[in-house]
């Protein structure tokens, strides 16, 4: 993994090739931004470049040991510590301490989620960072940096990864993936300008399965007269479900489509132009304006509190109804 294989970021890819070319690279450099949005693979691009031997400016040689290693797991001089469990415990980074010292070429330690490390693994690590050997870099992980000590944060050179463009997500799906432009708009719009989220619903084998019962939940609605037991068992299957949250996210995109649709009566807006017969007749688009903010409120529930799901999603459900003509 090199710079020129990743997508998107291009303010990142500037400063990170300047400070490579200039030998300016801090001893500690943090990435931060979402789950997907590309930190480990930009983490993984610079210590490459950071342990390749025969590098010119900032694109490594790809011939070097360093280079070829990367390929089959990676070189001894990069130290790659995760989470055990909930938390990256202090003992992780003893274990490999001891090689931080060696004299000899730049070594790298990738510390992935560095907001779980244990206050005595952040007091390890403060320890080294206030006198780093030479040649030593740490590059720091975290989708949520305000966890970590601020004594730290202090010391670290700090890039926060930008979500990409609809587009950008786009070409990289049909580039990477091959899928077909309407699948590819369709994944981009999902993942949210996350280009690891992207590439995991290309690769989902149940992807379809979850769209279609997103549909389901929606051409029920319109029913009228679905009895309070049906819209119940409902609740109950959805709520059993370790994929909720993102079946919400389909249910909300559902709504936007349809709201877009009955606003400018543009089939292109839709994903699927077929289901415009859908929305006409079933809904105003004051009722899915609202049916939007309860599908988000429930999911923020889901998402952020220990909330009774079937209660929640029950809720949901009956007042989903009420939504509808």
């Amino acid at each position: 993994m090199s710079f020129k294989e990743l997508y998107g970021q291009e303010g990142l890819r500037h400063t990170l090739t300047g400070k490579l070319i200039a030998g300016r690279v801090s001893h500690a450099v943090l990435l931060c931004g979402p789950p997907g949005s590309g930190k480990k693979s930009w983490g993984l691009a610079l210590a490459r470049a950071l342990l390749c031997s025969r590098r010119e400016g900032a694109a490594p040689c790809g011939e070097c040991a360093s280079c070829r290693q990367f390929q089959t797991g990676g070189p001894p001089a990069l130290f790659h510590l995760r989470p055990q469990g909930r938390r990256l415990g202090i003992d992780q980074l003893r274990r490999i301490r001891g090689k931080f010292y060696l004299e000899g070429d730049n070594r790298v330690c990738l510390i992935e989620e560095a907001e779980k490390m244990t206050a005595e693994a952040c007091a390890s690590l403060l320890k080294i960072l206030e006198e780093p050997p030479r040649g030593l870099y740490f590059i720091l992980l975290t989708a949520r940096p305000q966890q970590l000590p601020a004594t730290i944060l202090s010391r670290c050179q700090r890039f926060t990864l930008q979500p990409l463009s609809g587009a950008a997500i786009a070409g990289l799906l049909m580039e990477k993936e091959g899928l077909a432009p309407e699948r590819a708009q369709l994944l981009s719009r999902l993942s949210k300008g996350l280009p690891g989220l992207a590439l995991k619903l290309a690769g989902s084998e149940i992807f379809e399965e979850q769209r279609e019962k997103a549909a389901g939940v929606i051409s029920r609605m319109a029913k009228k007269n679905q009895p309070a037991r049906e819209l119940l068992s409902q609740a109950e299957e959805l709520a059993a479900r370790e994929d909720l949250p993102f079946l919400l996210e389909l249910l909300y995109l559902t709504c936007r489509d349809g709201l877009l649709f009955l606003l400018c009566r543009n089939e292109a807006l839709l994903v699927n132009p077929m289901e415009a017969g859908r929305w006409t007749g079933t809904v105003s688009p004051a009722g899915l304006e609202e049916a939007m903010l309860l599908i988000q409120r429930t999911a923020q529930q889901v998402n952020t509190t220990n909330v009774n799901r079937r209660l929640a999603i029950e809720a949901m459900l009956l007042q989903l109804q009420r939504r509808f003509l």
